[in-house]
């Protein structure tokens, strides 16, 4: 009697291997996708995946990075660098993973760290147009706000044009390395190349509300109004945040025209 008691409890306990395989399989499907899975699907799938200790160090690697990016989406970049550091790890060549990670210090303000990182990008992927837009979104930001910028004017302003310029020629269909690009020519005040950019930014992503605010502030500082107002009038137009709207309002009021 107490066999068959033992004999049932294995039963109840017992997972089918096929069921087992099913989970991994959607696990591992889930943590590879590109698309239409949450943040947090994601990081339990990838989580499931490293737990499960069957993947090849090549695999165990991407599902770090995976993971790191569900991280970085959350914005938990200490965690998402700890899982590039993880994937790097296991694959010392893995340039996805060092554009990622400079990707997530940039994001915490350490622009001299992430660019170190997007430099290593670049020397394991020569034409990897992703992580020459990364460090040129470094280089401005640090121009921005680092005290060392303020030092070296035009200096990083400079690198990052040199980045943007590169970011287009591997890939012309980079709306925002034109949109980037543009911003940086106003801040130097060369104009007609700002809105030159913009123009191409807009043809790329017509419906972009922060290219028209762009292109609409450089119309209006060259007394180009008519199109300032066109463009901030398209960009109300369109699906716009509050903060980006109460900016185009403001600007069209001291045009003096009605919303």
């Amino acid at each position: 009697m107490r066999v068959l008691v033992g004999a049932a409890l294995m039963a109840v306990t017992i997972t089918p291997v096929t069921t087992v395989r099913a989970q991994q399989s959607e696990d591992q499907r889930l943590c590879a996708a590109a698309t239409g899975v949450s943040s947090e699907q994601k990081l339990d799938s990838c989580t499931a995946v490293i737990k499960a200790g069957h993947a090849t160090p090549q695999n165990l690697a991407v599902a770090f990075n995976n993971r790191g990016n569900a991280h970085l989406n959350l914005k938990d970049y200490d965690l998402a660098i700890a899982d590039y550091d993880r994937a790097i790890e296991r694959n010392p060549k893995f340039a996805i993973a060092f554009n990622n990670r400079g990707t997530a210090y940039r994001s915490k303000g350490r622009y001299d760290r992430a660019v170190r990182d997007y430099d290593r990008a670049i020397e394991i992927s020569p034409g990897y147009a992703v992580a020459f837009f990364g460090r040129g979104l470094a280089y401005q930001n640090k121009a921005q706000w680092d005290f060392d910028a303020y030092l070296n004017e035009g200096r990083y302003e400079d690198l990052a044009i040199r980045d943007y310029d590169e970011a287009i020629r591997l890939n012309p269909k980079n709306a925002a390395a034109f949109n980037n690009r543009g911003n940086i020519h106003v801040s130097q005040r060369k104009y007609d190349r700002a809105i030159q950019d913009f123009d191409e930014a807009l043809r790329l992503n017509p419906d972009n509300v922060l290219y028209l605010r762009n292109r609409g502030n450089a119309f209006r500082v060259t007394g180009q109004y008519r199109s300032a107002i066109a463009d901030y009038r398209r960009a109300l137009s369109l699906k716009i945040d509050d903060p980006s709207r109460k900016q185009v309002e403001v600007a069209l009021k001291e045009l003096g025209v009605a919303n």
